[in-house]
């Protein structure tokens, strides 16, 4: 590993962790993402009870992190044309993985506690045997 080199322009949304000057191993996203997205996730995670019995899911849950959480930070990035699409791409990214998680989580964890009622319930019929 002989040096990484300095984040500018479009580097700012990734770093190479190996660089070499002809070749560009791993990248990682920079810390300004990874908090970006982390901001989006919470986000997502707090408001995703109260809307999600509801339609267009993705769509609100994408206009709540445009209102909250700050991406003013990529227009600086050194893609000022392309910044919205990577916005938005971003954010459509989060929401559609992020979505599926939290659907499949939250029903795990009902699923899991009607199995221990279930089975409460089994025991005492059992118990009074």
């Amino acid at each position: 590993m002989s040096h990484i080199p300095n984040v500018v322009g479009n580097q700012c949304f990734h770093i190479f962790k190996d660089y070499e000057e002809d070749r560009q191993f791993l990248a990682f996203p920079s810390k300004k993402l990874a908090e970006t997205l982390s901001a989006s996730l919470s986000l997502l995670v707090s408001k995703m009870s109260k809307v999600a019995h509801v339609g267009s899911v993705e769509e609100k849950m994408t206009v709540a992190i445009k209102e909250t959480v700050d991406y003013g930070w990529v227009g600086f990035s050194g893609c000022t044309p392309h910044s919205q699409k990577i916005v938005d791409g971003v954010m459509r990214v989060t929401t559609r993985i992020a979505n599926p998680q939290w659907f499949k989580r939250t029903n795990r964890s009902v699923s899991e506690a009607s199995r221990q009622r279930a089975t409460k319930r089994k025991m005492k019929i059992l118990s009074r045997k």
